[in-house]
C-alpha cells in the first residue's frame, strides 16, 4: 500500500508541474550557450498509419494548425534515431504526438524496444484506443525502469460523451469501453508482474462533459480497473482556434471555468484520498495566463525537444 502512494504522490508532483529539471539555471545557461546541453527528456511523436493523422477529430487538439505536408519518418530512421538521442545521454523518452497519437503507428512495438532495452525511462501519452499484445508486455515488463507511466487521455465518462467530445457522431461505436478494456488489461499484466509502470487518466473537462454524473462515473470506471491516478483540467485554446460563437462548448472561457469548477469541486475532493489520487488543475488561473499568447522560443525547448511524425526536430 506505502508503494502505492509513494507512487501517486509522484504522479501528482508530476501533473502538477512541480518537478525540479534544472536545478542550476546558470550552469545550464552556460551549457545552452557551449551547446552542450542534454535535454531531460525527448518526445518522439510516432508517425501516423496513412494520410489520416489520427484516430480521431478533437476540436479542441492543439495540433489542428500544423501543416501535413505528408512526410512521414520512416521506420528504419525512427530506430537509428533513437538509438542515437539514447547514446547521447537522453534519460527519458516520451512517446506522444502533435495532432496525432503514438499507437496509431504501424512500428510503435519496435519503437518501444530500444529505450527498453536501453533502460531509460519511458512516458506514454495517448487515447489508447488500440494496444497490442506485444506493447503490453513490453510497457510491463519487470525490467521497465522507474518512474515510466503510461496517460491515458478519456474525457468522458460514457460512450456517447466519448464520441461527442471527441467529434464523433454519438452512436459511431463503445470507444469509451474500448479504452477501459485496453487499460484493464495493461493494469492486469501490470499487476502480475514486478513492473514499475505507473497508469493514469486523465480528463480535459468543458460543458459537453463537465456535469457532476458523467464525472462520477469516469472516477468509478477507473477507480475499479486500478488506474493510480486521475486528474482533471481544462483543455487550452490552441493555437489557430477560432471560437465559431462565444458559446462554443469545446473551449470553456474563465467564467465556464469557475462555474464547473464549483460544481464538481465536492466530489473530486470527496473521491481523492491517499490510496487513489484524484486531482484538479488549473495552471491557466493560478498562473494568470488565460487567453495568453505562449512565448517561444524559451528554455523548454532544450529541455524538451521533440521529434516531429515527419521527422524533423521541433
Amino acid at each position: 500500500a506505502k508503494m502505492k502512494t509513494d507512487k501517486q504522490k509522484e504522479l501528482e508532483k508530476k501533473y502538477q508541474f512541480k518537478t525540479n529539471y534544472v536545478v542550476d539555471i546558470e550552469n545550464f545557461k552556460n551549457n545552452i550557450l557551449n551547446k552542450t546541453a542534454i535535454p531531460y527528456q525527448v518526445e518522439f511523436q510516432a508517425p501516423p498509419r496513412g494520410k489520416k493523422i489520427c484516430w480521431l477529430e478533437c476540436p479542441y487538439c492543439y495540433g489542428l494548425s500544423a501543416k501535413d505536408t505528408g512526410e512521414r519518418l520512416e521506420k528504419e530512421r525512427g530506430l537509428e534515431i533513437l538509438r542515437q538521442i539514447l547514446d547521447g545521454g537522453v534519460k527519458k523518452i516520451i512517446f506522444a504526438g502533435y495532432a496525432t497519437d503514438p499507437l496509431n503507428y504501424k512500428f510503435i512495438d519496435n519503437l518501444v524496444q530500444v529505450p527498453l532495452d536501453y533502460k531509460q525511462v519511458m512516458g506514454f501519452h495517448t487515447k489508447a484506443i488500440k494496444v497490442s499484445d506485444r506493447l503490453i508486455r513490453l510497457i510491463t515488463n519487470s525490467e521497465l525502469t522507474p518512474k515510466s507511466y503510461f496517460s491515458t487521455s478519456v474525457d468522458a465518462g460514457s460512450n456517447e460523451t466519448y464520441n461527442i467530445v471527441h467529434g464523433l457522431p454519438p452512436q459511431q461505436g463503445k470507444i469509451y469501453e474500448k479504452v477501459k478494456k485496453n487499460l484493464k488489461k495493461i493494469i492486469l499484466a501490470r499487476n502480475k508482474s514486478t513492473s514499475h509502470l505507473d497508469v493514469s487518466a486523465t480528463f480535459l473537462i468543458n460543458s459537453l462533459n463537465g456535469n457532476v454524473s458523467e464525472v462520477k462515473n469516469f472516477i468509478r470506471d477507473f477507480k475499479n480497473i486500478g488506474v493510480d491516478a486521475v486528474r482533471f483540467t481544462f483543455p487550452q485554446s490552441p493555437r489557430g482556434y477560432n471560437q465559431k460563437t462565444s458559446d462554443d462548448p469545446n473551449i470553456p472561457n474563465r467564467e465556464e471555468k469557475d462555474i464547473l469548477k464549483i460544481e464538481l469541486k465536492e466530489l473530486i475532493e470527496k473521491e481523492n484520498s491517499s490510496y487513489y489520487r484524484v486531482v484538479f488543475i488549473d495552471n491557466d488561473e493560478i498562473l494568470g495566463i488565460d487567453d495568453k499568447e505562449r512565448t517561444l522560443p524559451c528554455f523548454s525547448r532544450w529541455v524538451f525537444p521533440s521529434i516531429g511524425y515527419d521527422g524533423y526536430l521541433s
